[in-house]
């Protein structure tokens, strides 16, 4: 399958993101990818085009769907969303919280779960020894200073004490370990 940006509700959107996560599962050829902060189904989509030009994989996402106390959706909504690009086969949508989440092995891992630095930093620790990649949504100063990081004084990414690389630096950014 050709990437096409989703029609998707999502921040990555805007900037086309969804390249990224495209581009990137087609560098590192993962047979397993587990998604952390699903929403709409965006970057499952993204993802799942390029496992679909593969030939392969499969892509496990978890979200708190409606349960998640800011912007979230339902389940539902989100599976019509991966119908509509027949990416069915690819994603499998689970209920279920990072933080109660026993690590099983994958070769990628995305994460975006409202991230900040204090997130991120709680992320790696959890991961530690984990062999496979990990990008995550955030690590610029731009995405940094959003109203709700200064709002509720959120740790910037930027001030994490991780190392990281950034693989797309447009709003809202995409960055691995």
């Amino acid at each position: 399958m050709r990437y096409e940006n989703p029609n998707i509700e999502s921040s990555y959107r805007a900037n086309n993101l969804g390249e990224t996560l495209y581009e990137v599962v087609l560098d590192f050829k993962p047979k397993k990818i587990i998604e952390f902060g699903t929403l709409n189904g965006y970057s499952a989509v993204a993802m799942a085009m390029a496992l679909d030009k593969l030939g392969r994989g499969k892509i496990k996402c978890y979200d708190l769907w409606t349960t998640y106390p800011h912007k979230h959706t339902s389940m539902q909504d989100c599976e019509s969303n991966i119908r509509a690009y027949g990416l069915e086969n690819y994603i499998e949508l689970h209920y279920g919280n990072f933080w109660d989440w026993e690590v099983e092995e994958a070769d990628l891992i995305h994460i975006d779960l409202s991230n900040d630095g204090d997130i991120i930093e709680r992320v790696v620790e959890k991961l530690k020894g984990f062999k496979g990649r990990i990008i995550f949504e955030g690590g610029t100063k731009e995405r940094d200073e959003v109203e709700w990081m200064k709002k509720y004084n959120k740790k910037p990414i930027l001030q994490a004490d991780i190392t990281y690389e950034v693989l797309n630096p447009d709003f809202p950014s995409i960055s691995i370990i």
